[in-house]
């Protein structure tokens, strides 16, 4: 059992900032998880075994299986599937999240086709947290292995992610720390010149009193942005199972095209709606750009 000098020191561990990067992958920013779309990037204390925008401390889904696929332009297509399971006094998750950017024609220096080629990006990932005995605080760690391909070429690496989430019961609220995207990269090539990128991230969740809506904020910090990105999404519980989802951020400013008003207030927001029958959800997600254009997700989530 973790005593409470020791739960400190985790916390201290975890406040460590961040590691130097440079250029970092941008395949690690997507979106895996229709739920969280419609949250518009916010929702790090939102449960869910296959997002890969979740404090690893969170996973109170118990025996669950979801899986999800999104939509994005000019053919690029998310797919994920996950399980959660109650394992050791704690929850396990795994996951397999793959990203296909799309078949292209390739051509030698002399402008020869040579054949069609193909980039993806997938990872696979395995965590496990646990509410401690003596404090209302979860902690939890992910390790993901990574490979990125683009052709002949190739990027592996791994990953660790570490957070902890501590909910104070008067005010129903949880407050969370997490640190995502630490690890090596262990066998690249010459087209593989980014750098991996880690990121903080402060998250609180509130559920609101007399109305059937829970608020996620999320600050996250990273060595690939100069100032702080915040994200605030809603989630309504309503009558009969059903839910409705939306979110935005401080990408608002950077996604504006000033082209028209609509645009300047719907973009970088995310909408979205689902229901629950039984053991099983469905989902339905989108998320707006500042160019007007959009992406779609669907998952299916099933309670075993």
């Amino acid at each position: 059992m973790i005593n409470r000098k020791q739960t400190l020191i985790i916390l201290l561990q975890f406040s460590i900032s961040i590691c130097i990067a440079e250029t970092g992958y941008p395949g690690f920013d997507v979106f895996t998880s229709s739920s969280q779309l419609g949250l518009g990037g916010a929702g790090y204390l939102f449960s869910s075994p296959i997002s890969s925008k979740v404090n690893p401390a969170v996973s109170d889904t118990g025996k669950y299986f979801s899986t999800s696929i999104i939509r994005y332009q000019a053919g690029i297509t998310s797919q994920s599937v996950g399980m959660s399971l109650p394992w050791n006094k704690g929850m396990t998750t795994f996951s397999i999240r793959h990203i296909s950017y799309g078949t292209f024609d390739g051509y030698d220096n002399n402008f020869q086709s040579t054949g069609t080629y193909q980039s993806s990006d997938t990872w696979v990932q395995g965590g496990y947290s646990k509410q401690l005995n003596t404090l209302p605080l979860s902690i939890g760690a992910s390790t993901q292995i990574y490979s990125s391909s683009l052709k002949d070429s190739q990027i592996k690496a791994i990953l660790l992610s570490v957070g902890g989430e501590f909910y104070i019961h008067k005010i129903q609220s949880t407050f969370g720390l997490s640190l995502h995207n630490l690890g090596k990269t262990f066998r690249s090539n010459n087209f593989a010149n980014g750098s991996l990128s880690p990121k903080t991230v402060i998250s609180t969740s509130k559920k609101i009193t007399h109305l059937p809506l829970t608020l996620f904020f999320d600050t996250v910090f990273s060595k690939s942005q100069q100032e702080p990105e915040v994200f605030i999404g809603g989630n309504f519980k309503l009558k009969n199972d059903i839910y409705i989802k939306w979110g935005t951020s401080t990408r608002k400013i950077s996604h504006n095209t000033k082209q028209d008003f609509l645009r300047s207030v719907f973009g970088a927001s995310g909408l979205g709606f689902g229901f629950s029958s039984g053991s099983i959800s469905i989902h339905y997600g989108t998320f707006i750009f500042g160019t007007g254009s959009t992406i779609h997700g669907l998952e299916i989530g099933i309670q075993l």
